[in-house]
């Protein structure tokens, strides 16, 4: 029997998991799309302002559900990369800075597309909840909590419903608390945590952005 039935029942355990002292003053940060669904029923619970945080997994070569990066800007230090990976792929960091910048140009695109033309949250000073339906490498999570540390947040938790391996340590580095009822998994992939996992849409992601602005205007 798998853990989650679907999104929905993630979000459930992960709610039931939440620090009591998150709550209204907390800003809500999903990951798209997949994180979407379960950043929506958080924010939700904690009557907290929601938004995404755009950040690009760059595949490798052939295996582009491997992350081999992730960017959530177009300069140097806006990449994460996964150097052991690298290295057993026999990349330079060269090319690797070359793929990644080529992911990197569609960024504004992407959350123009989910967001139309709202400008990003203000993160500076702000105690951020940052969320994705799973992690696999460690490596997408890893460079958004990072991309929140230089934007100035002051305090950032991560909320998943399941980590493979030791997938969450490197995130643990600069994230002030991880919430995840499924740590150190076994399985092969995040779906396999999951009943049903299907793909989420690009109009999913704006409907529940739209529809969460509408009721938390602020």
């Amino acid at each position: 029997m798998r853990p989650f039935r679907d999104r929905e029942d993630a979000a459930r355990q992960l709610i039931a998991d939440l620090p009591p002292d998150l709550g209204p003053d907390w800003l809500v940060l999903a990951l798209p799309r997949g994180g979407v669904p379960i950043g929506a029923a958080l924010a939700r619970h904690l009557d907290a302002p929601l938004d995404v945080l755009v950040v690009k997994k760059v595949g490798a070569p052939g295996q582009p559900e491997v992350a081999l990066a992730a960017v959530t800007g177009t300069g140097d230090k806006d990449m994460i990369a996964n150097a052991s990976l690298r290295q057993a792929l026999g990349m330079t960091p060269e090319a690797l800075r070359e793929l990644a910048r080529e992911t990197a140009e569609t960024l504004e695109e992407r959350r123009r597309v989910w967001t139309g033309n709202r400008p990003p949250p203000q993160i500076a000073g702000r105690k951020v909840l940052l969320v994705d339906d799973g992690v696999a490498t460690g490596t997408t999570l890893a460079a958004g909590v990072d991309a929140l540390v230089r934007a100035g947040a002051v305090e950032i938790a991560v909320a998943v419903p399941v980590a493979l391996g030791r997938a969450l340590a490197r995130v643990s580095e600069q994230a002030d608390r991880i919430i995840c009822p499924l740590p150190d998994a076994s399985y092969q992939a995040v779906s396999m945590a999951y009943a049903d996992f299907p793909q989420v849409e690009d109009e999913t992601v704006i409907r529940l952005l739209d529809e969460h602005r509408a009721s938390h205007p602020g």
